[in-house]
C-alpha cells in the first residue's frame, strides 16, 4: 500500500519461521520511501549467516519475498 511517498506492506504466515522471516523484512522495509526500497541492499542477511542456516526452501522463500518487495519499490519510485 502506498501512503504518500512511502510504502506499507502486509504479510503473515501460519508457520513460525516464515512468520519471523516476514517480520524481519517488514521491519527493514516498512514505511520507507519507494526509492529507498528499490535501491536497498540486503547484504547483512549473508553477513549474519541467516541464509546458510535456513533450509533451501526457506532461503529461496526469503529471497523471493525480498525480491518482490524491491520490485514494488521500483514500480512505485
Amino acid at each position: 500500500e502506498k501512503v504518500g511517498d512511502h510504502l506499507h506492506f502486509f504479510g503473515d504466515s501460519d508457520a513460525m519461521i516464515p512468520k519471523g522471516l516476514i517480520s524481519l523484512l517488514l521491519r527493514i522495509y516498512q514505511d520507507q520511501p519507494a526509492e529507498a526500497i528499490a535501491t536497498a541492499e540486503l547484504y547483512f542477511l549473508n553477513k549474519i549467516g541467516l541464509s546458510q542456516n535456513l533450509s533451501p526452501t526457506r532461503s529461496n522463500g526469503l529471497a523471493s519475498m525480498a525480491k518482490k518487495i524491491k520490485m514494488v519499490g521500483v514500480e512505485n519510485s
